[in-house]
This record gives C-alpha cells, sequence and structure tokens, in this order.
C-alpha cells in the first residue's frame, strides 16, 4: 500500500480532533473532519467530530450493556463521551486533561498515576459504595496512548485499505511544550501503532487561517507596510499557548511574501479548567461554609460550573445558572444543597480574574496560593493578560506594535474574552490590533495540521519555523552545578541544519555511562560553540541527556565535538562526535537522549564524563593518587586475600580514609559513589568480624547517600539491596544491626517500590502488635529500633495503606512512649509532599487527620518533636486530595504560633509556599553529599 492521505491530529486537553486530505487532491479538496465512532450514554454509539479526551475505567456490568465499536479496544477503558458522562458520576474511576500530566515536572510520567487521588484512600469509609471496587490506573503517557489508539482505530476502521501507520500524520503539540514533553508525546503515538511529525499548535492555527485566507489575505496584512507581527493566543481547556509571528515582504518567498514564526511562549498550564475550577470554589463557600467539599464531590461541582460558564458567557448568556449537589449515600434522601451562578459573578471571575486590564510593562504575580486542586501545577497568577503583556514585551521592543491576532481555542468562543484581549493589547499602541476570522476553534489546529503537512510536499505555503530556543549543555565536573554552558544549538537556527559545537579539551571517557545537564534559551543569541554564563532569568534547566561511550570495559579518553539539530519531525537530536577517529575508522557517533526512565543502567563502574568546568571548581576534589591510596585502604580491610584486614585495620577504616581524602562530610558525590563501586564487590569480606561488618555497611549507607541523584545509582543500589537479603551475620551485635537499619534508610530513596515493599515484608515483624511471626523472629535489639522505625517511615514508595497501617503502630506507641523518633517518623509518614517519592504514595487526608488530631493533644512545649510532625503533615500542597481540612490546618497553626515556631512553618500551614532546596535537605535528616542538588518543585507552577 502507498501513502493516500495526510492526517492532521489535535491532541487536545479537553477533545482531540482528527482531520485529512487525500495527497492526489490535496489542491483541490479542502481538509476534511473525520467522524469518529464513540459510545454515548444508553449504550450506544455515535459519530462525532471531536472525541472527548477523557478515559474511564467501566465496571463489567457498564461495559457489558455497551455497544461494541468497529475496532478492538482495551477493555479496562472507554474512550471519549460515555468516559465524561461517567466520570462525572464516579470522579474516582476517571481520567482527563493526561496531556497537562505530560509536562508536569514533579511526577514520573510513566508510573500509573492517574486517576490522581484514587488511591489516597486507604479504607473503606474513603470511599463510595459504587466505587468501592478497584479500579485500574495508568501513566499520563499511557493515557495519551489510549487516545490516540482510539484515534487510529476510529480511521482504520474507515479507511481499511490506508491504514493510519501508513499515512502522512502530523501530530499537534503545545509550542510551549518542551523538549521533554514533545519526546513523550511522541513515544505515546509510537505505542498507538504510528508515527508522526509533530507541529506546534498556534502554527497549525494560522496555517488553518492562511488556508482559508488566500495569498489575498495575506498581503492584506501588509496594507503597504513593509512587515506585520502577528499574535496567535490559544487558550484551551489545559493550557494558553502564545506564539508570535512575522509576515513581511520577501521577494524569493512566494507572492513575495514569508511568514515566519520569531517566538513561542513558555508552558502555561491555565485554560478554561482553572476558570471552572474558579467558579467552582466560589460556589463551594455558598455550598459548603467553612468546609471543603472531599475530591469526589468537588469534581462533580466542577462538572457542573463548566457547563455554566459556557451559558453565562455565551452568544446569548442566561442571567443565572442553579447549582445542585446531592448528598453523600443512596440512603440518604432529601439534603440537596443548591445554589446559583450568576452572569455578573462569573463575569467577576472570569472576565475581571482571568482578563484584568494590564500594562506592556507588567510581568506575572508570584502569587502564594493557586488553583492546584487536581495534583496539576497551575500557574500562580491566572491573569492570562499579564502573562501576554509579558510575553510581548520579552520578544519585542516598544516601536513594534502586534499589528494583528489570530484567537484559537474554546475557551475564546465567548465573545466578552476577545473583545477584553483586544481592549488590553490596543492599550498599550496608537492602533488597536486587527482581529483575524478564525476558523472552528475546534477543529482549526487540526485542519491546519493537514495544510502543513501538504505543505511538505510542495503543495502550498509553508511557514518558516526556526528554533524558538537555543539549547546549552552545561559545563562542569561530575556532580557540581554548572554556572556556564556550550551552545549548540542557537536560537533560530533552521530546522532539519546540523550545528557543531566546538570547545578545546572536550573529553569523553569510553566504557563509561554519561549525562550532561541542557539548558534553554527564548531570549539568548549565541552562536553555536560560545560558552556563556548561565542567567537564571535567561535560562531554563530541562530533563538530563544521557548516554553510553563505547563498550563495557573499553578504556581511554576521545575528543569530542557537540552536534545539534532540531529534527524534521519536531523533535531535538544531540550528540557527541569524536573528533580524531583511529587511522581508518569512521568517527563515532554517540546520541544523546533524554533520561526518560532511568533506562541506563549499566555497572556501577565509576564517575560519568563531563564537559570541562569554565572556571574554578567550587569543590576541592582528591588527586587521582590518593583517591588510590583511599581504595588500597579499602582493599586491606576488605581484600580477598585471607587472613587480610584484622578487627583493628576495621576499626581504623574510617579515621584512615579521612586522614587520606579529608573529613567525610566533604566527600564530593563523585568520590562517594567511586568508593562504593570499590566497596560492593568485597562484600563478602564484610563477615570476618562484627567490626568489619558495622563499617561495612557505615560506609555503604554514607557514600551511596539519598541512594538516587547520580548516573548509576539505580544499578548501585539494586546491587546493594541483593546485599539485605543476605542479612546481617553477627545479630547480636547492636551496633551493627544499627549500622544496617542506617544504611537502608540512607540508601532507601534509590531502590524501587518492589524493593521497599520487600523490606517491609521481612521487617514489619519487628514492630507488628500483633504478627505470628514476632515469636519466632529475633526481635531487633532494642538499641538499633528507633533505627529500624526511621528505616520503615523512610521507605516512601509503600502502597499508602501499608504507610498508615505502620503509621497506626506508631501512633498506639506514643500513648505511653515520649520518644521523638516515633513523632518523626509520623511526621515523614503522613507529610503532604515526599521527599522523593511521587505524589501518589501520600496517605489519605482522613488518616493523616487523625494523626494530627492525636498530636494536637500532647504538650508541644514538652515533645517539639510533636509540632514539627504536625507541621509536616499539614502542610499545605495545593492539592485537594492530599491537603488536610481548613479547620485542622488552622488549629496546626495557631499551636505553632503559641509555641513561637519558625514562621516558615506557620507560612506554609496557612498557605501555599514552595518547598525550598534546604527544606528538601532537611528532610533527608543529613547533609546531602556536595554537589548533589535537587531542583524544588514548586507545586503551583
Amino acid at each position: 500500500m502507498t501513502t493516500r492521505f495526510v492526517v492532521g491530529v489535535d491532541l487536545g486537553t479537553t477533545n482531540t480532533v482528527v482531520a485529512s486530505c487525500p495527497i492526489d487532491d490535496a489542491t483541490a479538496e479542502p481538509p476534511r473532519i473525520l467522524p469518529i465512532v464513540v459510545r454515548t450514554d444508553g449504550g450506544v454509539t455515535e459519530r462525532r467530530s471531536a472525541l472527548r479526551s477523557s478515559l474511564y475505567a467501566p465496571i463489567a456490568s457498564e461495559l457489558a450493556s455497551a455497544a461494541a465499536l468497529p475496532f478492538p479496544e482495551d477493555p479496562c477503558w472507554i474512550v471519549g463521551e460515555l468516559a465524561a458522562q461517567r466520570g462525572r458520576v464516579v470522579p474516582r474511576r476517571y481520567v482527563a486533561s493526561a496531556k497537562s500530566w505530560l509536562c508536569h515536572p514533579g511526577v514520573d510520567h510513566h508510573q500509573a498515576i492517574l486517576p490522581w487521588g484514587a488511591r489516597a484512600a486507604t479504607t473503606r469509609e474513603d470511599t463510595d459504595e459504587d466505587e468501592r471496587e478497584d479500579s485500574p490506573s495508568l501513566s499520563p503517557v499511557d493515557a495519551s496512548a489510549k487516545i490516540l489508539s482510539h484515534v487510529r482505530g476510529a480511521w482504520d476502521s474507515t479507511h481499511p485499505d490506508a491504514p493510519l501507520h501508513q499515512q502522512d500524520v502530523v501530530l499537534t503539540v503545545p509550542a510551549s511544550f518542551d523538549e521533554v514533553a514533545r519526546e513523550l508525546t511522541l513515544e505515546a503515538a509510537r505505542s498507538a501503532g504510528f508515527a508522526p511529525r509533530l507541529l506546534e499548535e498556534p502554527q497549525a492555527a494560522f496555517y488553518a487561517w492562511m488556508g482559508a485566507a488566500g495569498e489575498a489575505g495575506l498581503a492584506q496584512l501588509l496594507e503597504g507596510a513593509e512587515a506585520a507581527r502577528i499574535l496567535v493566543v490559544d487558550i484551551g481547556g489545559g493550557t494558553t499557548d502564545l506564539s508570535l509571528l512575522r509576515v513581511a515582504r520577501d521577494p524569493v518567498s512566494p507572492g513575495g511574501i514569508g511568514v515566519t514564526r520569531i517566538a513561542v511562549g513558555r508552558h502555561l498550564l491555565l485554560g478554561g479548567d482553572n476558570m471552572d475550577l474558579a467558579l467552582a470554589m466560589a460556589a463551594e463557600t455558598r455550598l459548603s461554609p467553612g468546609e471543603r467539599l472531599d475530591p469526589g464531590r468537588f469534581s462533580l461541582l466542577v462538572s457542573q460550573c463548566k457547563a455554566a460558564k459556557e451559558r453565562l458567557l455565551g452568544d446569548a448568556p442566561d442571567a443565572e445558572v442553579p447549582i445542585a449537589l446531592a448528598p453523600r449515600g443512596s440512603a440518604l434522601v432529601g439534603g440537596t444543597r443548591r445554589t446559583t451562578v450568576t452572569r455578573d459573578e462569573a463575569r467577576a471571575l472570569i472576565l475581571d480574574g482571568f482578563f484584568p486590564f494590564a500594562r506592556r510593562s507588567e510581568v506575572p504575580i508570584r502569587a502564594r496560593g493557586a488553583l492546584v486542586s487536581f495534583g496539576l501545577p497551575f500557574e500562580r497568577d491566572p491573569a492570562i493578560t499579564r502573562h501576554v503583556a509579558a510575553f510581548v514585551a520579552r520578544h519585542s521592543d516598544e516601536t513594534e506594535p502586534v499589528d494583528a491576532i489570530l484567537f484559537n481555542g474554546g475557551v475564546l468562543r465567548a465573545e466578552q474574552l476577545t473583545a477584553r484581549m483586544v481592549e488590553v493589547i490596543a492599550s498599550w499602541q496608537s492602533q488597536p490590533p486587527r482581529v483575524l476570522p478564525g476558523n472552528d476553534p475546534d477543529q482549526a489546529v487540526a485542519l491546519g495540521a493537514v495544510a502543513f503537512g501538504v505543505a511538505l510536499r510542495g503543495r502550498g505555503r509553508r511557514i518558516e519555523s526556526r528554533s524558538a530556543r537555543g539549547y546549552y549543555i552545561g559545563l562542569g565536573a561530575p556532580g557540581d552545578e554548572p554556572d556556564s554552558a556550550i551552545c549548540v544549538v542557537p536560537r533560530g537556527g533552521a530546522e532539519a541544519t546540523r550545528f557543531v559545537a566546538r570547545a578545546p579539551g572536550l573529553m569523553l571517557t569510553l566504557g563509561r555511562p554519561a549525562r550532561f545537564d541542557l539548558w534553554s534559551s527564548d531570549v539568548a543569541e549565541d552562536a553555536a560553540g560560545s560558552v556563556v554564563a548561565l542567567d537564571p532569568d535567561s535560562f531554563a534547566r530541562i530533563r538530563p541527556l544521557v548516554t553510553r561511550v563505547g563498550a563495557p570495559g573499553e578504556k581511554g579518553e576521545i575528543a569530542v565535538d557537540l552536534e545539534g539539530e532540531v529534527t524534521p519531525v519536531g523533535s531535538l537530536d544531540l550528540a557527541c562526535v569524536e573528533v580524531e577517529p583511529a587511522a581508518g575508522a569512521s568517527a563515532r557517533r554517540f546520541r544523546l537522549a533524554f533520561d526518560l526512565r532511568g533506562e541506563l543502567r549499566g555497572a556501577a563502574d565509576g564517575p560519568p564524563p563531563s564537559t570541562l568546568r569554565a572556571g574554578p571548581r567550587s569543590i576541592v576534589r582528591p588527586s587521582d593518587r590518593r583517591l588510590e591510596e583511599a581504595c588500597a585502604l579499602l582493599e586491606k580491610v576488605y581484600g580477598k586475600t585471607k587472613g587480610q584486614g584484622d578487627e583493628r585495620d576495621a576499626k581504623n577504616l574510617l579515621r584512615d580514609l579521612e586522614k587520606t581524602l579529608g573529613e567525610r562530610t566533604s566527600w564530593p558525590t563523585d568520590l562517594a559513589r567511586q568508593l562504593v563501586d570499590r566497596l560492593l564487590p568485597l562484600a563478602k569480606q564484610r563477615r570476618r568480624s562484627a567490626d568489619h561488618e558495622r563499617i561495612f555497611f557505615l560506609l555503604l549507607g554514607f557514600c551511596l547517600r539519598p541512594g538516587f541523584g547520580y548516573l548509576g545509582d539505580e544499578a548501585r543500589a539494586s546491587a546493594a539491596f541483593a546485599l539485605f537479603k543476605e542479612k546481617v551475620t553477627f545479630q547480636k551485635d547492636a551496633r551493627g544491626m544499627q549500622q544496617f537499619w542506617i544504611a537502608w534508610r540512607r540508601i532507601a530513596g534509590g531502590l524501587d517500590e518492589a524493593a521497599q515493599t520487600a523490606l517491609r515484608d521481612e521487617l514489619d515483624r519487628h514492630l507488628a502488635p500483633h504478627d505470628p511471626r514476632s515469636r519466632k523472629a529475633k526481635p531487633a535489639k532494642a538499641e538499633a529500633e528507633p533505627d529500624l522505625i526511621d528505616l520503615l517511615s523512610w521507605l516512601e514508595r509503600v502502597a499508602p495503606a501499608r504507610r498508615a497501617e505502620l503509621g497506626g503502630w506508631l501512633l498506639e506507641r506514643t500513648w505511653t512512649d515520649r520518644d521523638p523518633r516515633l513523632r518523626a517518623a509520623l511526621g515523614r509518614l503522613g507529610a503532604r509532599e515526599p521527599a522523593y517519592a511521587s505524589a501518589h504514595h501520600v496517605i489519605a487526608p482522613r488518616t493523616a487527620e487523625r494523626w494530627v488530631d492525636h498530636l494536637l493533644r500532647e504538650k508541644w512545649s514538652e515533645v517539639p518533636a510533636a509540632a514539627r510532625a504536625a507541621y509536616q503533615i499539614a502542610r499545605v500542597v495545593g492539592d485537594r486530595s492530599r491537603d488536610l481540612a481548613e479547620t485542622t490546618r488552622a488549629e496546626v497553626a495557631q499551636r505553632l504560633e503559641a509555641i513561637a515556631a519558625d514562621p516558615r512553618w506557620i507560612e506554609s500551614v496557612r498557605d501555599l509556599a514552595p518547598r525550598q532546596e534546604a527544606d528538601r535537605a532537611e528532610m533527608f535528616g543529613e547533609d546531602l553529599p556536595p554537589g548533589l542538588h535537587f531542583q524544588p518543585i514548586d507545586p503551583a507552577g
């Protein structure tokens, strides 16, 4: 079969739309929207112009009564209209806004975390009767793949002789999607069975406009001028996307006019969903005074407010819309709560809140709180007009007006909103901008994607789309935070053009994995190869790049150049290329891939190579000679030669290492990991004596802490975990048991969920009040038990129900035991924001509130650890499925004020406050290795 169609797919936050055009008749026949077969309520199927980007996990009876689709499907998930309908009733089985989760920086995009909050419940009283059946979960990538699989099935059933995987498919993404989100989108498409090319959504909207306006419409934009600047404002359900295009006279372009995309805005998780949330929060204060609705009922309220918004801001708006919220439980009669949302209220909240008047010089406000009710990090400042002002000012000078605006996205169907946006922009310049008549905002992006695909075949006008950002690789020694970087792809670089960056002395070590810090800038103008300082106002960090250099065990170093290209499919391709290959051999090329899954395993064989650091090193490292002396000390104590390393050598090992390498607290990350790599192969010799075993686990835990954060740590943690299964040889040695528990507490962050669960399975018998195994098991030494408790409370990847169970055991002890470490463990178990795990492992708020209620009964002046624990559990994260009730938080804040606690604690309990790196390091209970940096995640963007 041959390629017969160009297909455009608009994978939207709310709706997905597909358009196509036959290649042979591309110039004669306009693109058509594909009617997509979907299930609707009542067990029937219909063909709709748009597929709801929603998924629902049906119970068996629901699926049995639903009509069959004309293509295979996943029986665990319904996609489309019926999913949205059922999801409004049973939100815990409903996945929406999967596209927004692809760009969430604080979650593992490959973990089954959706529906968000569904795993938070730990007891049956936390759910309604119809929600108690276990429901499947899936990752953001898998959710997007299932929506695209439905698209493929609908297409293939309609075009059996032209399957989608053989067509030219253009898949649209927000222009502001970073490179990681684009890679994840491509991964989802490949999982669905086709390989698309990516196109930015605002460009697609402009392609659709050009197709409708024709060459005459394009020429009218100039009207005697040499150039015009076009602002595309695309506000959908989940995002606001901004792009700036330039239309200019160009004698070498078709018709003497060229079109160039010159800038894109940063990612704004801000759209119709936020407006629905704002209305719902306002209605909630009337429906449930002084009390927040639980996530499920609030989700139902948001659905009603979404419908109300569309009626109140439409072309013929209603004066008011009634809202009704039924009580929980089928046995209850009456009790329905009612209110209304008026046109004036909607106007005040949405028009004045999201589209206020803003000066051109204004910048978004870093407000304390944000609309973060379902786990997504929405923008702190909801004022879209301020974000537009900042974007225009960043990419224009005062003499460059916005000549025309193209509006797109479902939110901008409301004329009141577009009129306000035009009014605001007109106030920045002498002449108001023209408003370009657009296509149907629900279909324009898909239609424009087809026009782009046709233009790629030489049958239409193309927008010149150079790289909107420059890309840079950080320079520095392993573990250091880079303060300079080398430009690999310049801003404005042409697509499909390979750039070469050369830096004298750029070396890679063979036989080892390597990782590089990647940065981008939408304003810096640097040539490939330029070394520049990293200004935080101009540069943004992207997920690291990884590669494997040469075959395992290969020795030596090679000089390399860096190559970069924005590929034709819209992704970023970076590589290290050998400069001086061996005689007769071709230069080797090592592609740098985004570390999306942490899949770069390999042996834990020492530090990765790195680029040269520009400027003095901030961390003093020992010479190779001193490192070898340190490794010789390890060999002396744990060497395989029989009779080597007596107990005295073992006892003195740590002191001898510090004499050679300096104080252990100053050992940088790469040095610590090298010691681990030398220590692990000697593990069997730890059994020579109690002192050998104790010092072995002391060094292992200290040098590998916190178990992650450095390339190769996954392999190291996995190798170390094999030792846990061998247990402690000298179990009567209390100090040895103590170091054993401390080591696993330090390494825990590097262990996956299966390993952490295995730890709990083995160790629970030491603490469980009524575990029958405890009669046969040797109880942990009393001196070491607090360290065992620390370890178990530090296992954040264990299922929430198991973590809540452990908290219950510890809570029972606090009635008679005032040990502060019991309270500290409760604080870690109940914390609303994990130190290293995904947020879906957090225990249910109801359970956490019971713990806080107990802590509030204690005298905090006498038990300070209770105050810290209450603060950790009550801290606001801005997620309704995790935050405690406002009344509980208010009581905690009042008690903290009474004991003159740290003002930051009080602020964090009362309102949303981003966690700083110092706070995150404090959560680990001890200093992290020098040079190891964790970027704090702001839950509100």
